[in-house]
């Protein structure tokens, strides 16, 4: 069933263009240039199994941005200044500092169809931090309760996240039971 949802997903992000192809070569630039890094945002949703759309590539980077922008550079990404965004062809890519974030990654990078992703947890976790602190930020609370019915999470996941973000986890999980 996952990995129906999986293939489901990544269909999307292929008909897109070329969002997951990006996606793919960002992991090998990580690796490359040796940058404790992941994909993260709506890739990583969707490669964890929640079918959306999604228009731009997100790298959360554990180093210093500025290793990352120069390996980004290297390989012909251009820089936006007026926009703060790299761009590959038309698919805008955001470098997210883990300090700026104020969440610790337990570093349990998964690879999911060549990408460089967070776990299942840390995204879980990024998420439902993000959209309980910032009302502009539903997108995130709408990611965690897909995330809740695509993989089929019960209110027992939780204890797999940060003890501060449990119990609102548990009330999306119930809440997603009940509606069915």
């Amino acid at each position: 069933m996952i990995r129906r949802l999986r293939d489901e997903a990544l269909l999307l992000l292929e008909g897109e263009g070329e969002i997951l192809e990006v996606a793919r070569e960002l992991t090998r630039i990580l690796r490359e240039h040796d940058v404790a890094g992941a994909v993260i945002g709506g890739v990583s949703v969707v490669l964890h199994g929640y079918v959306r759309t999604t228009t731009d590539v997100d790298v959360l980077v554990a180093d210093d941005l500025t290793r990352m922008a120069e390996a980004l550079g290297d390989h012909a990404y251009r820089f936006d200044r007026k926009r703060r965004e790299f761009r590959r062809g038309n698919t805008p890519v955001h470098l997210v500092a883990q300090k700026d974030t104020r969440l610790a990654l337990t570093a349990r990078f998964v690879e999911i169809d060549e990408v460089r992703t967070v776990s299942l947890p840390d995204l879980i976790n990024m998420k439902l931090t993000l959209g309980l602190k910032d009302p502009l930020r539903a997108i995130d609370l709408a990611d965690v309760i897909g995330l809740i019915r695509a993989r089929r999470l019960t209110p027992a996941f939780a204890a797999k996240l940060r003890p501060d973000i449990r119990s609102e986890f548990r009330k999306f999980a119930r809440a997603v039971k009940r509606r069915g």
